[in-house]
């Protein structure tokens, strides 16, 4: 375990590849972050590690994030690859008891909250639980945190955890406490690593997250870094092609971002976020939607036109995009006429001499 890289450990967590499989021959390519530790190999690593033969040292495996990422592993989609995490727990619960160290209680108190909220054998968890269980382990080792004696109340108030909402998420992000902005960060952050699968939009639909979201970004009460949050949120869900087809028709997507960019200081997430979407409006045939699109693109370039710098990465993104866009509308027959469509296109020249504020983390 002491091998085991912290930072590692957590990148590993938060970008941890769900569709992995424990039986396969098949290399694995991450798209997120390329310095993370493989579950194929990591979690027989801790099933052999915690066996009852073997003297654990259970403050070593919680600081190590081992056990952090053995809770976040439950979200994978391989059956057999949750079957032997559910029996790493186990084992390590039957160390755990016997030992004595500062969060042993509280860990303790988790596990078998868990325990009574899971249904049926081998359940499948969403990520964005996995994840938020993640994090309540790595703040059970930091006492001082401001969100300690939050995540405390939390498991108290119930004898399970519900493992069918989004945690904590309306408690949180309308916090009236005098921490109200590092708790709405928090589960902000939480979404934007923890929406990984469609059962993660089915969550959060049900919690009105993407509404609340929404709404809350064109708010007198919402700030600059709340804004690239929000907006961080929408580029990870934007990544995810179901999840992104319901809010470009079910919440009016495309709609929300032209009214956003006009008065955005997030210029670079925003060309993120516009590219993902170009990329995969590209499989659908839907008139109203490229159109909608369409005007989209022309007043992000209007934006940029009027900035002053602009990284040349960003510029060769968004071009890409209009090009893609503009083959998508030949092939489609759109109604847009030839000099509206040969309008993008010359904007899209401009951007190359074009530069925008960097106003970004």
């Amino acid at each position: 375990m002491s091998l085991l890289n912290d930072k590692m450990m957590m990148k590993s967590i938060l970008f941890y590849p769900v569709k992995r499989r424990l039986r396969t021959i098949e290399p694995q390519i991450y798209e997120e972050g390329d310095q993370i530790y493989d579950p194929i190999y990591l979690i027989p690593v801790f099933y052999h590690s915690l066996g009852p033969e073997c003297v654990v040292k259970c403050q070593q495996f919680v600081e190590k994030h081992c056990l952090a990422y053995c809770l976040m592993a439950l979200s994978s989609r391989c059956g057999l690859l949750r079957a032997v995490v559910y029996n790493c727990l186990a084992r390590f619960e039957q160390h755990l008891i016997s030992q004595r160290f500062y969060c042993k209680e509280q860990i303790l108190t988790m596990l078998t909250l868990l325990k009574q909220s899971i249904k049926k054998p081998n359940l499948k968890l969403a990520p964005i639980v996995g994840l938020f269980l993640s994090k309540l382990v790595d703040l059970f080792t930091h006492p001082e945190s401001k969100m300690y004696r939050t995540i405390t109340r939390f498991l108290l108030k119930q004898p399970y955890i519900d493992l069918v909402h989004v945690p904590l998420f309306s408690d949180l992000f309308h916090s009236s406490t005098i921490e109200y902005k590092y708790e709405r960060g928090w589960i902000l952050n939480l979404l934007k690593h923890g929406i990984k699968d469609s059962i993660d939009y089915t969550l959060c639909t049900k919690a009105y997250v993407f509404k609340t979201l929404m709404t809350f970004y064109d708010c007198s009460l919402c700030d600059d870094s709340t804004k690239l949050e929000i907006l961080n949120v929408f580029y990870s869900t934007s990544k995810l092609q179901d999840v992104l087809m319901s809010l470009l028709f079910d919440y009016g997507f495309l709609l929300w971002l032209q009214i956003s960019v006009k008065n955005c200081e997030c210029l670079m997430i925003l060309s993120l976020i516009i590219q993902n979407i170009g990329l995969r409006l590209v499989s659908i045939d839907n008139q109203v939607q490229l159109l909608e699109f369409d005007c989209l693109l022309m007043l992000f370039i209007r934006r940029l036109k009027t900035e002053t710098t602009i990284a040349s990465s960003i510029a060769d993104n968004v071009i890409s995009t209009l090009i893609k866009h503009q083959e998508r509308l030949k092939s489609s027959k759109s109604s847009l006429d030839t000099k509206q469509i040969k309008h993008i296109v010359d904007c899209s020249t401009i951007m190359k001499n074009t530069s925008l504020l960097s106003c970004f983390c």
